[in-house]
């Protein structure tokens, strides 16, 4: 008998439960809880096991593609990072959402959410969290710095606030695409964008006269000397004595890195470039591959992962925000999300990285011509990268 059990499915339990596997990326809510809540509450219909992605954005995306292109049947749902939806959805990596759920998946979504969950005209994917950036600050140090946190607070009163009491300006990059998110925002402060259309020729922003904008914006805040720019050290360097200021999302209120400092926390709007705060947009989406081998049990368990119950768990407990508006209504949010005031416009209004099936190629090309950023330079910087990001979009070789 154990001969037999051992020759079983290892995608079922030993009472055939299917077994449903979740691969999750970098995440501040607590996904095995969640995942266990949804298998207790489908009464035994399949119990979901969640898996670690890469902490890295290029190698989360690499070890991605190269499962779903070998066609692996192990994944059964995906935390789907906002930038690759496009690019997965292109090459024909998902599973077609099933016509009677779109609507529900679709329903009270903020705009920069379903946009950057939808490719070619169609949801591809469950929109899940989207987090906006916020500009976060200790005690007083913004009322020290002479920043009127009631209204929107510029770049350049920011970077001279914090020059002035000698505190830092930190800005947070989990996963390596926190320099894209940066300057994307920027350059969307100015009135611009990055990244316009969807194919091979779609214009690159960035020399530009929004381009420019958001390269003074660069160049004021290296040559102060308050921060390295967008760093994986940000969070514990916020919460050092000399730490100030932090760009970062509304999830980061519970990471353990800053833990020390939490209760000394508050929160505004993201900085400007020009009169309105556009912060930088970023989230997951849930997905199935197109070779999962339960498709109709998947879509069943992501029903229960964006239900209004686990949207409002995220937030009160996580701090991330939902992509489902309607979920800032709830008392149980209202009661344990006091970001809400800031961060329910910051999603409408927000800039997601540019949805593009060439986005990772864009991005790999922006960053290998803006760092170091030791040697930036809106005089010749922008050109350069200008013409990479242009090259690799187009699919040129380097």
């Amino acid at each position: 008998m154990c001969l037999l059990a051992a020759c079983g499915s290892s995608g079922a339990k030993a009472d055939k439960t299917p077994t449903l596997t979740w691969y999750v990326g970098p995440d501040r809510a607590d996904t095995t809880a969640l995942a266990r809540s949804c298998s207790d509450s489908s009464n035994g219909a399949y119990e979901i096991r969640v898996k670690q992605l890469p902490t890295d954005v290029n190698a989360r995306h690499a070890m991605l593609v190269r499962r779903l292109a070998a066609k692996d049947t192990s994944i059964d749902i995906m935390s789907l990072d906002s930038a690759f939806t496009a690019e997965f959805s292109a090459a024909r990596y998902l599973a077609p959402l099933p016509e009677e759920l779109k609507a529900a998946f679709g329903q009270d979504i903020a705009p920069a959410a379903l946009a950057a969950a939808t490719y070619d005209g169609q949801l591809a994917v469950a929109p899940w969290w989207f987090d906006p950036q916020l500009l976060w600050y200790r005690g007083n140090v913004a009322e020290r710095a002479g920043l009127d946190t009631t209204k929107p607070i510029s770049w350049d009163d920011l970077v001279a606030g914090a020059e002035r009491l000698g505190v830092t300006i930190q800005i947070a990059d989990d996963d390596g695409s926190g320099l894209a998110q940066w300057i994307n925002a920027l350059v969307a402060g100015a009135g611009g964008k990055l990244v316009d259309g969807t194919g091979r020729h779609a214009k690159v922003g960035l020399d530009s006269a929004a381009g420019r904008a958001a390269a003074s914006v660069v160049e004021f805040y290296l040559d102060a000397d308050r921060g390295p720019g967008p760093s994986k050290d940000a969070l514990k360097k916020f919460a050092a004595p000399d730490g100030g200021f932090l760009l970062a999302p509304s999830s980061v209120i519970s990471d353990p890195d800053v833990a020390a400092v939490a209760s000394d926390m508050a929160w505004t709007a993201y900085p400007t470039v020009g009169d309105t705060s556009v912060a930088p947009l970023s989230g997951v989406g849930l997905a199935v591959p197109l070779y999962a081998p339960h498709s109709e049990l998947s879509y069943a368990a992501i029903t229960c992962l964006t239900s209004p119950t686990i949207l409002t768990s995220i937030m009160a407990s996580a701090g991330h925000s939902a992509s489902r508006l309607t979920t800032y209504d709830d008392p149980a949010v209202k009661k344990s999300y006091p970001m809400a005031a800031v961060t329910k416009p910051a999603v409408q209004s927000g800039a997601t990285l540019p949805v593009t099936p060439y986005w990772q190629v864009a991005q790999s090309a922006l960053d290998d011509t803006l760092l170091p950023l030791s040697d930036f330079s809106q005089d010749s910087t922008l050109e350069r990268s200008q013409k990479a990001v242009q090259a690799a979009i187009a699919g040129e070789l380097p």
